[in-house]
Formats: C-alpha cells, sequence, structure tokens
C-alpha cells in the first residue's frame, strides 16, 4: 500500500490524466506545421537517447487540455497549462525511459492480469476512483460495466477503451517494478547490530569550541586564485545550472480619469433601466463585468456606502455609482426583509475585580460608576477606553467591539445591548463574570435584511490609453540599442530599472512579475547580451528587457557565488590559525580556554550518541562524533574542524551498548527505511539513466 501511495504522488497526475482522459473524450487535434516557428529544429527534448518530436509532445498536451475542459467545463488558464506541460513532459518521461527499463527488467503486464486490473476481482485503484458512485463513495462495479458496454457499441469507443487500458498498463509496471527491486533491500546481522550500536552506546564529554568569528575576517584575506582553487576542489557543491539574468523597466498601464468617467457614465445610463426593471437579479447578471451580482445582507454586512446611508434605504432604490475596489458599482434594493437574527454595534470598558470577594467586587463597581459619571460629564469615550478598559483586545481600538449579534457576547451584555432603545451610555455598569461593563450602544440593533442586485463595472484603460502607453514602451525599446542606451534612456524618463538574475530556462515568473513565460521564451531562444527586448505585454503592464549575463551548465564562476566561497577560504585559513594556537596550549581545557581567550566555550554533555551528526551548542560535527568514539577516557583530541569552528575533546567515559540476543527490531527498522526510499531513488536512477534533457523552452 505504501507502494501504491508513492506511486500515485509521483506518477498519478500523469498516469490517471490520461486515464480520465480516455473515459470522458479521445479527442486528438491536428497540428499544422505552421503552429511551430522554431525552424528545422522541432525536438521539445530528448529521453533516453531518444528525439521527442514537438508534434508528439503537443498531441499528449492537446489529449490532456481536453481532459481538463471536460473535468471543470471550462478551456485551462495559463497557471494550469504550466501544469498540464508539465504532466505531458512526465508522461514522455515515464513512455520512454522507465518502459525500457522495465522491458529489459522482463517486467510486463499479460491480457490476464490486464483484465484482472479491469473487471476482475483486483480492479485498478485508478479506476476504482474514476467509477466512484458520488452518493455512497464506494466504486460502483456495475457502472463501469455499463460504459465498457457503451462504448463497445462503437468503433471509435472501443478505440476509446483500448486507450485507456493501455494507461493502466505504465502504472501497474511501475508497481511491479519497485517491488522486484525492494526485494533486494536486506540488512545483514553485522549492520543491524552497528546500528544498535550506534544508537545505544552514550558518551560523557568536555569538548571546547573556537568559532571562527573569533578570528576577526580583516586578519585573513581570500584571493581570487584561492577562490578559483577552492571552487575546482568542491566542484559538486558548485554545480551551475545554466541561467541568465535580465535588466528591465515597466510600463504600467494605468486607467486614466477619462476612462474612469466612461465607465461612470456608462452606468449612469444603464441606471435609469435597472430602476424600471422588474428582475433585478436577472438583470444585474446579465449586465454586471464580475460577481457578485446579487447577495442578501445583514445591516453588519452592507457594503459601506450603504451601511453609511442606511436610514434613507428604502425597496427599489438604485444607489450609485460609487467606486468599490477597482469597480463602478450600482446596487439596487431588490427588497427589504425581517431576519431571525439581530446585530448590534457597542464599544465598552472593562473593569476587572482583583479577586472574588465581596469587597473587590465593590472596589470594581466603585470605580466603574466613577468612570461613567465622567463620560456622562463629557469625557471622551474612546480616550478613556485606552486608558481604563482591562479588554486589552477592544481597548485599542477606543473599545469599539464592531457588529456583533446576541449569542456572540455573555447574557447579561447581550441583554443591554439588544434591550437598549436608543443609542449611547446604558445609564449603570453591567455585571458579567468578567467584570463590571460600561457600554456605549452605537448601532441599535436591527434584524433587517437587504437583498441587494449589483451591476459592475471594472474600471479599464481604454485602447487609446494602452496605445498610448504602448508607444512610449516602444520608443524605449525602440531607441535602446545596447545595454548602455538602456541605461542612459531609463534614467533620461526616470524609469525605475529593475533586476532578475538567474532566470532558468523553464522559469515562469522573475521577481516582480509572475506570467513572465514570454520574456523567459525571448531570453533564451533569440536573446544575446546586451540585447534589449521587444516590448513585452503582461497582464497591465509593459515590460522592456535588457540580457545582462549568462551563466552556462557545469561549474559556477567565481562572480557568481564570490560572497561564499570567500568566507569558506576566510574560515580554512581561520581554522588553521586557531588550531596552531590551541595546539600550542595545555592543561584542562578550562586552562586552555583562559589562555585563549573569550571567544572559547568549555562544553558538557553526558548523552552524545554515536548516531548523531552534532554536538550540543556546536552544531553539524560528524568528524567530532566519529572521533570521539574512537578515544579512550581522559584522552584530548587534535583540533577538528567543524561547520563553523574548531573543536577540541576530551572523553571523559564512554558507555558501550551490551550485547544482545536478538536484533532483528533495529533490521526491520532499516529494511522498511531502505524499502520506503526505493521508489524515489529507482526513479531518480532512471532519470538519470535516461540523460533527459528538456528543451521545451524553445517553444513555450
Amino acid at each position: 500500500m505504501a507502494l501504491m501511495n508513492t506511486l500515485r504522488n509521483k506518477m498519478g497526475k500523469v498516469v490517471v490524466g490520461m486515464i480520465s482522459f480516455a473515459i470522458l473524450a479521445f479527442v486528438f487535434t491536428d497540428l499544422k506545421d505552421s503552429f511551430f516557428s522554431n525552424g528545422n529544429d522541432r525536438s521539445v527534448g530528448e529521453i533516453a537517447g531518444e528525439s521527442v518530436d514537438v508534434e508528439e509532445y503537443q498531441k499528449i498536451l492537446e489529449t490532456l487540455k481536453v481532459n481538463y475542459q471536460n473535468n471543470f467545463g471550462r478551456s485551462p488558464g495559463e497557471v494550469e497549462m504550466r501544469s498540464l506541460r508539465d504532466q505531458a513532459w512526465q508522461f514522455l518521461v515515464v513512455e520512454k525511459a522507465f518502459a525500457k527499463v522495465f522491458d529489459n527488467a522482463g517486467v510486463e503486464v499479460g491480457t490476464d492480469e490486464l483484465f484482472d486490473m479491469v473487471q476482475g476481482k483486483n480492479v485498478s485503484t485508478d479506476i476504482q476512483q474514476i467509477f466512484t458512485n458520488p452518493q455512497t463513495g464506494q466504486f460502483d462495479k456495475n457502472r463501469l460495466i455499463q460504459t465498457i458496454a457503451s462504448l463497445n457499441t462503437s468503433p471509435q469507443g472501443r478505440a476509446q477503451w483500448a486507450e485507456f487500458e493501455r494507461n493502466l498498463i505504465p502504472g501497474r509496471l511501475r508497481i511491479k517494478y519497485d517491488n522486484l527491486l525492494e526485494q533486494t533491500s536486506i540488512v545483514s546481522k553485522y549492520e543491524a547490530e552497528q546500528e544498535y550500536k550506534a544508537q545505544s552506546s552514550v558518551a560523557e564529554a568536555k569538548y571546547l569550541y573556537i568559532p571562527f568569528y573569533a578570528i576577526a575576517d580583516s586578519t585573513v584575506t581570500a584571493s581570487d586564485s584561492e577562490m578559483n582553487a577552492y571552487i575546482k576542489n568542491h566542484a559538486d557543491d558548485y554545480k551551475a545550472e545554466w541561467s541568465r539574468s535580465i535588466k528591465y523597466v515597466d510600463f504600467p498601464i494605468i486607467p486614466t480619469s477619462e476612462d474612469s468617467l466612461f465607465y461612470r457614465d456608462e452606468l449612469r445610463e444603464i441606471k435609469e433601466e435597472f430602476l424600471t426593471v422588474k428582475d433585478d437579479s436577472v438583470y444585474a447578471a446579465l449586465n454586471t463585468d464580475e460577481a457578485p451580482f446579487f447577495a442578501e445582507y445583514a445591516i453588519n454586512q452592507l457594503p459601506v456606502i450603504l451601511r453609511s446611508n442606511i436610514n434613507i434605504l428604502n425597496k427599489d432604490d438604485v444607489i450609485g455609482p460609487y467606486i468599490d475596489n477597482g469597480n463602478y458599482v450600482l446596487y439596487k434594493i431588490s427588497d427589504v426583509i425581517e431576519g431571525s437574527t439581530g446585530y448590534a454595534r457597542a464599544s465598552h470598558i472593562l473593569i476587572k475585580w482583583e479577586d472574588d470577594s465581596d469587597a473587590a467586587k465593590t472596589t470594581a463597581r466603585t470605580e466603574a460608576l466613577g468612570i461613567l459619571r465622567d463620560l456622562q460629564n463629557g469625557a471622551d469615550f474612546s480616550e478613556t477606553a485606552k486608558d481604563k478598559s482591562k479588554d486589552g483586545g477592544s481597548a485599542i481600538r477606543g473599545g469599539d467591539l464592531d457588529w456583533f449579534d446576541s449569542d456572540r457576547m455573555v447574557k447579561p451584555f447581550s441583554d443591554a445591548v439588544f434591550g437598549a432603545t436608543s443609542k449611547g451610555l446604558i445609564s449603570s455598569p453591567v455585571e458579567s463574570e468578567f467584570g463590571y461593563h460600561i457600554i456605549k450602544v452605537t448601532e441599535l440593533p436591527s434584524y433587517t435584511k437587504y437583498k441587494i442586485s449589483m451591476v459592475r463595472r471594472e474600471i479599464m484603460a481604454s485602447d487609446e490609453t494602452r496605445d498610448y502607453v504602448f508607444r512610449k514602451a516602444d520608443y524605449f525599446a525602440g531607441t535602446s540599442d545596447n545595454l548602455n542606451d538602456f541605461t542612459n534612456n531609463s534614467g533620461k524618463d526616470t524609469l525605475v530599472v529593475l533586476e532578475a538574475d538567474n532566470i532558468s530556462k523553464n522559469d515562469t515568473s522573475v521577481p516582480r512579475i509572475d506570467n513572465a513565460r514570454q520574456i523567459v521564451t525571448w531570453l533564451f531562444n533569440t536573446a544575446s547580451e546586451g540585447q534589449v527586448s521587444q516590448v513585452f505585454e503582461i497582464d497591465d503592464q509593459y515590460i522592456v528587457a535588457v540580457m545582462t549575463s549568462e551563466v552556462e551548465e557545469g561549474t559556477a564562476d567565481l562572480e557568481s557565488v564570490r560572497l561564499e566561497v570567500e568566507q569558506k577560504v576566510k574560515n580554512e585559513k581561520k581554522e588553521k590559525l586557531i588550531a596552531d594556537k590551541v595546539a600550542a596550549l595545555s592543561g584542562t581545557l578550562e586552562e586552555r580556554k583562559e589562555s585563549f581567550g573569550n571567544d572559547a566555550t568549555v562544553y558538557e554533555s553526558s548523552d552524545i550518541k554515536l548516531s548523531s551528526l552534532s554536538l550540543p551548542s556546536v552544531g553539524t560535527s560528524p568528524d567530532a562524533i566519529g572521533t570521539l568514539f574512537a578515544m579512550q577516557s581522559g584522552e584530548f583530541s587534535k583540533p577538528i574542524a567543524t561547520e563553523n569552528g574548531v573543536v577540541i575533546l576530551n572523553l571523559i567515559n564512554v558507555t558501550h551498548a551490551p550485547e544482545i540476543a536478538d536484533y532483528t527490531s533495529y533490521r526491520n527498522t532499516l529494511e522498511q527505511g531502505l524499502r520506503n526510499r526505493a521508489s524515489f531513488y529507482i526513479g531518480e536512477t532512471i532519470r538519470e539513466w535516461a540523460s533527459i534533457e528538456d528543451k521545451r523552452y524553445k517553444f513555450y
């Protein structure tokens, strides 16, 4: 079952997506060569030595798109398309890389096994999911049989079902292959014994720790040649992917006042008709730009402009147009009804008693009465609440509790507010379990509900506005032939130049631009260093970019990792300085600490285990742990480098784990760990073997 879950997590989107599509539709879109504009290079990548033609990839992508449309009733947007493109690519990886491995291992799914997966006793979990009865939540085999019978009545249906069954096979092959290799996850008695000892043996030790910052950065230097040598010696830690960097400026497309007035005037015209129509919500639905077009509101939920005019709202009134969150809105009061729940608004000042004694309560009431008198004589309620109230949450808002229904507050408080007949101070403090409340009713209880129909117009830039902004961006791009021009022109036009470094070929966004795929496509297909782009229209802005640099795949160059490598080289030098200094010291660790100086610290721990990778208060230090368990009691170690400093160990004692008769539980734990990781490592190994090269960036 664990393996099934692993498979579903890693491959489910691809395989199940294809299966779902085969049930719903089997549609392929004919692709014309004119769709592609990348010259004679039609390859989107290479998998296991086989070139993948863009048309083959697009065919699978179209299949997934139709599947999405049938499942969700709409075409996928750009965000969904990114996911579908990745699913199509992963499907090809499964088909071209994994299938070859399965075939070489002799792993196959026969006819009888396939029938059993579809209609037999061991129906595929993927089929069970597709044919789950929504009412019962259970697999409906009769529905499956009916679907098969229906599809078999036509050649197209039979083709759909055949494709569906074919797409079940990769998942089952992966399960069988994983299970086959999992059987090789064997742990010997010796390995189990060592695991037991690593977990159970305990060392007690003192250790002197000197962090690298004990040596000032200014006392050591790192030359370029030293840093380059460091990178060469640690090449595996500084692998670089192919990336490019840009600078860019944006030209925001912002509606002008004339654009705003256009939509206001349009709604003013609609307002006359809106006043006379009878079916308000239908009219609003047909004329609004976006939801909501109809809603039922209690008084506390009303849009602010309506709540501020609550006393003059009447049925069939049309209010507006008003601006609300970037829209012009007309509100029609379609109906006014009485609801079952009332809402009120109040502020309070809470005075708590010190304890539950009568004397303490009397003191608190006396204080509350004094505050109430001050308020009745003109003291400011908000300022008094901030100063006197013991309810910190409302005190910072001047005591305001916002709107609430009768069930939200404790009963004495609710009874007082919902029994009020006028706004203002309640004449005496109200006692509750929390203390005495001095209450000011700011809005009387209301049970009224309002049915509101709304016509919204999103305030958008007109074509004229967009054209004007585009001409500015286009002129900037046209007069910027290189990076120097780009920089000078942006200065003249007081444009803010933004940077986006280390962009990868499959990135879909860059800093501050979410939907940047068209920029990335330009950057990796036609751009060269210093080249200025054409104008890109992205959301509500035009973008002009210039390529500034490139990092080729391989080992990172010094400039891209300079700060990190400089510190690493300095730390190596600090390590030697510290080691040389402490090696010359003698005596106890405490005496060596005093000789070294204030930055040195002596720690002690009685629970250090061989299975640990770190020393308490020091951090990651596997070399120190290994050294400690090889030492003799009382022995001092040589200086040992850790992640952030140098340590000297003094072993007090090691309590070795006693021999036990049975190591089965440790063996089982190790084997289970191997099995749990097997599927992941199998997938990674196959992908590495397949030498997958993804070149979809040329087309998408």
